[in-house]
């Protein structure tokens, strides 16, 4: 997921970002350290490979209906 290293903001956050001059309300997430944000980078990674391996997966075992 490309959106992995920002945090996803609520409805209300959103209609704060109208108003918001001075952009207080950016957040990211954050890790306690280099090494922690590259484990749950390749978490994700490879979480994300997992998924795209076993839609196409799927689709050869199926036939691709779409």
């Amino acid at each position: 997921m490309t959106d992995f290293l920002y945090a996803r903001p609520s409805i209300i956050e959103g209609i704060g970002r109208n108003v918001d001059l001075f952009g207080v309300l950016n957040t990211y997430n954050v890790s306690k350290d280099g090494h922690e944000a590259d484990t749950k980078a390749r978490r994700n990674d490879i979480e994300t490979l997992r998924k795209d391996y076993q839609t196409a997966y799927e689709e050869i075992i199926n036939g691709n209906k779409s």
